[in-house]
């Protein structure tokens, strides 16, 4: 990776089997590039480059293509049968200054060691690149006590992301426990039971 989030692409003009197994015997991988209503190029990058870039979990990256940077995004990985090699990726254009209102989910890290956890919101709103949707929000639990509330303000968000919803808006809060009084039955005010059956009369009859 020639810097951080960069990927250094060359153009290649012959595609097929042939020519892409030889192109992974000389240590680089075959990458298409689409969208952005723009057509399709056929491109290299070197394993050694694109490996370690796909294992990080990284999915934006900048290609530099013929010095020029372009924002992609990581669309598909084919592996080879024992996942030691990559044998061919797929990145989609991406346009860096669309930004999108997205739902994602809030996950909490941790157990509360009292009272107990109420869930306000289960997802909030956010407004984000549309290259960098994050799957959830994390909240640490651990530190909080009964009373304690987790507003939006709380959270920890990316500097490119912000919050649709109002920074005091509650997310989590911690609850007293509240005792539940189970009624129990009078057994000895039920009465004996009624046996239905013959009678002794109807037997000495």
């Amino acid at each position: 990776m020639a810097d951080d989030g960069k990927l250094v692409a060359e153009k290649r003009t012959q595609i097929g089997t042939s020519h892409s197994r030889r192109l992974r015997c000389e240590g680089k991988v075959p990458v298409n590039l689409y969208g952005l209503g723009q057509e399709s190029v056929n491109l290299t990058i070197s394993g050694d480059e694109l490996k370690p870039f796909i294992v990080s979990g990284s999915q934006v990256c900048d290609l530099v293509i013929d010095g020029a940077e372009q924002k992609a995004l990581v669309k598909e990985v084919q592996w080879d049968t024992f996942l030691l090699h990559i044998l061919h990726a797929d990145f989609q254009r991406v346009d860096p200054q669309a930004r999108v209102d997205v739902e994602i989910p809030i996950a909490t890290r941790g157990t509360v060691n009292e009272g107990v956890l109420e869930h306000v919101l289960h997802e909030i709103s956010v407004n984000c690149p549309v290259y960098n949707i994050p799957e959830k929000v994390e909240v640490r639990i651990g530190a909080l006590k009964i009373g304690d509330e987790v507003t939006i303000a709380d959270l920890a968000f990316d500097a490119d992301l912000t919050s649709v919803l109002a920074s005091d808006t509650v997310v989590l809060r911690i609850s007293e426990p509240q005792e539940v009084e189970i009624e129990q039955q009078d057994v000895d005010a039920a009465g004996e039971p009624e046996v239905i059956g013959r009678s002794a009369t109807d037997e000495d009859e």
